[in-house]
């Protein structure tokens, strides 16, 4: 038997170990065998959105276009009518997306056909806002 002093954060301790004479002649695991690898499986990775660039999308259906939500937010301010002539870029709306102010311009000149939000109101991305001809 032999003793050792082993010191552990700064406290000693007496250890007696016992040498063992007798020999090893085999060793088995004490743990099982790992299981083997997961074949490897093809996988397509999903196309990410990309962010809104703030521009309105439009869709036109007849004659009539649709200026709709770049992103979800809120109608913060219409500042346009039914029946009034808008300029390309002109400002027509104001949305409020994550605490910040969006101005929506108009992509295309024409006539205001139909307002089909009010201010106040929630609207998701791709919802259409306007319709203009």
């Amino acid at each position: 038997m032999r003793k050792y002093l082993i010191k552990v954060d700064n406290k000693t301790y007496e250890v007696e170990v016992e040498e063992v004479t007798k020999r090893i002649t085999s060793v088995s695991p004490m743990t099982q065998p790992p299981a083997p690898a997961p074949k490897s499986i093809p996988v397509q990775m999903p196309q990410v959105p990309q962010p809104p660039s703030g521009k309105p999308k439009v869709a036109e259906i007849v004659g009539v276009k649709k200026i709709q939500a770049p992103m979800s937010g809120t109608v913060l301010k219409i500042l346009c009518q039914p029946g009034q002539e808008i300029k390309e870029g002109e400002v027509i709306l104001k949305l409020e997306a994550m605490k910040m102010e969006t101005e929506i311009a108009a992509p295309f000149p024409g006539r205001v056909k139909e307002i089909l939000v009010v201010e106040g109101q929630n609207v998701n991305s791709g919802e259409t806002m306007i319709l203009v001809e």
